[in-house]
């Protein structure tokens, strides 16, 4: 059956579409669905009518589905033998996307992504994104545990300052959430690597387990998460006032970091690890929806 032109382009989006989001899906609690939440805590702030703030949140949803596209095509271009290990469902392991394909689709998207931030207001940090995503995997921060938790960092701010600022003006209350939570970020991502030793390991990737030792590793991220919630109360609940809903957020954040932190020591083995970094990724997304109602 031969389609008619409007329908074979449908087709072709809908094909686009389903496959863009094979690529993401394992990445979506740390992008779009957290930065969409501060966008959404923008709009309130800002007091926009109805129909301003749902363009705005389909704005900004759209937005962070091209951000954290670049980074995967990015990342899984260079990354295809270690995948084949760590992450077998990946589309250019399992054939669902060919190398060329997602070449292709990465220099479309480096294009797209920027033109699209230049018209949200955001253009300095989709640039800063993609200056990220270069030093990442063109020129091998990637390879190395440092390079690997100031690119997480360093992305947190690129991610949430453009989520604030295509709704409203950066305020210092915004400011002091960015900068918390990418400190936080900073110093804990090394959780991701736990689950994928074996395959860092066979690539020769350079990741805090392999470096310092995975016991020494769970220790300090078991110390992280214990303390970590002392710095989620100062800076992000404090301020916003003794409210019930803040106190029962403060206190749920702070049972999900201290259960963390008994599970990074404890809980072992690969689907244990991968369990464990999905649970820090639903945090950062919950503690960001809790700034719906704490940045108003």
């Amino acid at each position: 059956m031969t389609l008619t032109a409007p329908a074979a382009v449908l087709q072709t989006a809908w094909h686009e579409i389903r496959l863009s989001w094979l690529f993401i899906s394992a990445d979506r609690w740390t992008t779009v669905f957290p930065a969409t939440c501060f966008v959404t805590a923008a709009v309130v702030h800002a007091r926009l009518p109805p129909s301003e703030a749902a363009v705005a949140l389909v704005s900004g949803a759209l937005y962070f589905w091209l951000f954290v596209y670049e980074h995967t095509l990015a990342n899984q271009l260079v990354g295809v033998e270690e995948d084949r290990v760590n992450k077998p469902f990946r589309p250019l392991v399992t054939g669902q996307s060919s190398i060329r394909g997602a070449r292709l689709r990465l220099n479309a998207v480096r294009v797209l992504f920027p033109v699209y931030g230049y018209c949200l207001g955001v253009l300095e940090w989709a640039l800063m994104w993609q200056l990220l995503s270069l030093l990442q995997h063109e020129y091998r921060w990637g390879r190395h545990w440092l390079g690997r938790n100031l690119y997480a960092g360093a992305g947190v701010v690129a991610q949430l300052a453009a989520a604030w600022e295509m709704v409203t003006a950066m305020s210092p209350d915004a400011w002091r959430w960015i900068v918390t939570l990418a400190i936080t970020v900073t110093l804990l991502m090394s959780v991701q690597d736990l689950r994928d030793i074996t395959g860092d390991r066979a690539v020769h990737r350079s990741t805090m387990p392999l470096v310092f030792g995975e016991r020494p590793t769970r220790v300090f991220l078991c110390a992280g998460f214990a303390v970590g919630p002392l710095a989620i109360h100062h800076f992000l609940m404090e301020p916003a006032g003794p409210h019930w809903w803040i106190i029962a957020t403060d206190v749920v954040l702070c049972g999900w970091s201290l259960l963390l932190s008994i599970r990074v020591l404890l809980a072992r083995g690969r689907e244990q690890d991968q369990r464990s970094y999905r649970l820090v990724e639903q945090w950062y997304t919950l503690a960001l929806a809790a700034s719906v109602y704490t940045l108003h």
